[in-house]
């Protein structure tokens, strides 16, 4: 996480495995799966189409192969420029170091929705 706030992607994508696999809700403009680090990059890409999207701030509570990140972010939109706070939790499935898959649940994708869609 440490990597991608200081805008260092290309180092956040070492942890990525090949057969990562991202998984975003079905109502979400940017939905379904991005496998590995080149589907995580163009994950990234997708959202940041038409809002930007910051970190605020971030806890992670590790259980073995399982990783919870609890975010607090910030999407503004490209239109209008409103924006729009969003809690996120993701599961990551950890092994040796790298990521093999995730799982993002967004407290109100309604909301994310009408962001990009409206401004």
């Amino acid at each position: 996480m440490t990597r991608m706030q200081a805008g260092d992607l290309s180092g956040a994508l070492e942890m990525v495995d090949e057969e990562a696999v991202w998984q975003e809700a079905e109502t979400l403009p940017w939905s379904g799966q991005w496998r590995g680090p080149d589907g995580f990059a163009r994950l990234e890409g997708a959202i940041n189409v038409s809002a930007e999207m910051t970190v605020r701030d971030y806890a992670i509570v590790e259980a073995g192969e399982v990783v919870e990140m609890r975010l607090n972010l910030e999407f503004v939109s490209r239109k209008s420029g409103r924006r729009l706070p969003m809690e996120v939790v993701e599961h990551y499935t950890v092994r040796e170091g790298k990521i093999h898959g995730a799982n993002a649940f967004y407290k109100d994708t309604q909301a994310v929705n009408d962001l990009v869609k409206h401004g």
